[in-house]
Order: C-alpha cells, then structure tokens, then sequence
C-alpha cells in the first residue's frame, strides 16, 4: 500500500530535479561557467599530454633588411615578420635606411611567401599606417593582423583564420601564412601538444652570420617567425609554458602565441567546440541524483557522473572536439549535496 508520505517525498524529489536542471542550463551560460570550462579546459590539455645592435628597434631598417636577404637565401618556405614595420620614410635620419628595408623585403618576396603583421590601435581601432613602399612590395597578400582572440579569464586558448571587418574579413598573421603556404587551414582551439617547447636564433647572431652553409641548415625549407622574443615584449597569457628560454612561464611574446596557432593551423588539428546544446543536456542529466532516497546513492551517482564527465572531455578532446562540462559537474555536485541532505533530514 502506498504512503502518502512517500508520494510526497518522490514528487518534492522530481520538483527539485528540475530546478536543478534549469539552474544547471542557466548556469552553463554564465560567465562563471566560462571561466570553469576554461579552467577545466587547460587540465585536459596537461592529460594529454637584442641588446648586440646599436640602432633603436623602431629603426632596425638596416640590420633587418640584411636579416631579411641573408634568410631569403636559405630559400624557406616562408618568411613571416611579426615586427612593426615604419610608417613614413626615415631617410631624414638617416640617408639610405629606407632602401635597406625594401632590398630585404624584395629578397624576402622573391623567395616566396613573405608576411607582415598589421597591428591595431587600441585606442582608434584601426590599422597602424605602413610606409607605402613596402606595402607595394608585400602586397596585400602579404599582411596579417596580429590580434588573438582571450577568454573571459584573458588568456588565449583559440584562434581565427580571420578577423570581421567591414568588408567582411580579413586574415589573421597565422591565418595568413598558413593560407599563403597550405591549401588546407583550419582555425579553432590551440592544440598545445603539437611540437616542442619553440626556440629561437638570435637577431644578432644571424647578423653575424657569415656562413652560407650554416645559414641554409636553419632556415632552408622553414617557416621563419621575425619578431621580438624579449621579457619586454608585448606578452600574450597563455595556459602552458611554450618558449623553450622561458620555461614555466604562462605569458610569452606574441610571436610565440602566434606560432603555435600557425602549428595548429598547418597540422589541421585544431579542436572544434560542440554545440551549446550538449553541455545543456549534460547540466540537465546530472540533476538526476537529486531522486536518490539515500545519501550513499546520491554521492555515488554524483562521483561515477564527475569521472565519467572528466573522461569524456579529454577523450572528446583528444578526438577534436571540446566538451564544456563545467555546468554539468557543478549541478552534480549540487544534486548530490541537496539529496544528502534530504536524506539527513529523513533518517536515511
């Protein structure tokens, strides 16, 4: 014979699953929850695995165009400068500066792809001016802009091949090079498992460099990233240490950032993000243990769903794919926390 008292029990038990459910699908949308999926994010990627040049660098004319013929000699695959190039002629300066500069991208252009960065103005948000020179030398196919996107906790985990604009769009410096190199470039998350801690040769060093041979055997059939490698550069937070000379550090010089993305790009392993509706019904699911009658269910139910939500997310990871599961593991733990007291509250 039923119990009233059981009746009431089990459909008070129904009546708080659904809330939780709802405030688990809410929740999903909040930013907290971005925060925590980003968070999350970075645990399941750990599972799986130039003070030799005398010139200030915004007028390294000189010494960058001969940087610039001595690698184009190499014959890379492409040449990639994530450096602010000038916005007016410096030949009051110093006669000559601006011949320099162009003879080095010419050689760079010759060889084969060659890229530059377009920075923004934070303040204007438009495009830094170029000197038009060596905008006619680079081309239009030969400009990049140099933003990445951040998270909501301002660290970058993702990139784009392109950036909106006006027109419609314009690509990014890793969309870019990748474009100019490849026939297929795919955009997404970071895939930070991709390669080695990255290096570096010196600016200076390669100046110095007088031999052919040695020249040819670091940048011969490469994609060469020119940029400022230094502590004083502008730094791009990142969730794992990527510059071999900086170990441990989670912020690095953007061309590091950048070449990372380029990696991703190039190896088309980019994970993708599924849709919203999945963490939803994840967050709706793990409302369930809320109708355990007994506490030991309840964080049973709620322990297998965290492993079992963990486990998917880096194996989805490691299949291309990104899981948000942040929402649903906190409405487990919700579940499991009200039932138990539910439980406590009526002996059981």
């Amino acid at each position: 014979m039923d119990h009233p008292e059981e009746g009431a029990g089990a459909a008070m038990a129904a009546l708080l699953a659904a809330l939780l459910a709802l405030a688990g699908v809410a929740f999903s949308f909040a930013p907290l929850a971005e925060r925590l999926d980003a968070w999350l994010l970075d645990r399941q990627w750990s599972v799986l695995s130039v003070a030799a040049i005398p010139q200030p660098l915004g007028v390294w004319n000189e010494p960058l165009g001969e940087v610039l013929v001595r690698i184009a000699s190499a014959g890379p695959r492409a040449i990639a400068l994530a450096v602010a190039l000038p916005d007016r002629s410096l030949d009051a300066l110093h006669p000559g500066l601006d011949r320099a500069l162009l003879v080095g991208l010419a050689a760079a252009r010759r060889n084969g792809p060659v890229v530059a960065a377009i920075s923004i103005d934070a303040r204007t948000r438009a495009a830094r001016p170029i000197y038009p020179p060596y905008l006619a030398v680079l081309g239009e196919d030969g400009l990049g802009i140099d933003l990445m996107p951040r998270d909501v906790d301002g660290v970058t985990r993702r990139f784009s091949l392109a950036i909106p604009t006006e027109d419609g769009g314009f690509p990014t410096f890793a969309g870019r090079i990748c474009m100019r190199v490849a026939r297929h470039c795919g955009d997404g998350l970071i895939d930070f498992t991709l390669g080695a801690p990255l290096r570096y040769i010196a600016f200076h060093e390669v100046l110095a460099m007088r031999d052919a041979a040695r020249v040819r055997e670091l940048f011969a059939d490469r994609i060469v990233l020119v940029g400022t490698a230094q502590r004083y550069a502008e730094r791009i937070a990142v969730p794992f240490a990527l510059a071999a000379w900086e170990p441990g550090a989670r912020d690095v010089p953007g061309i590091v950032a950048h070449a990372q993305a380029l990696r991703t790009a190039l190896a088309g392993t980019a994970p993708q993000e599924v849709s919203r509706a999945l963490p939803a019904l994840l967050a709706m699911l793990a409302a369930l243990p809320v109708l355990a009658r007994r506490r030991r269910t309840a964080l049973a139910a709620a322990g297998v769903g965290l492993v079992f939500l963990a486990a998917l997310a880096v194996v989805a990871l490691h299949g291309g794919r990104f899981v948000a599961v942040g929402s649903a593991m906190v409405t487990l733990v919700a579940a499991a926390a009200v039932s138990t007291y539910r439980a406590w509250r009526s002996g059981r």
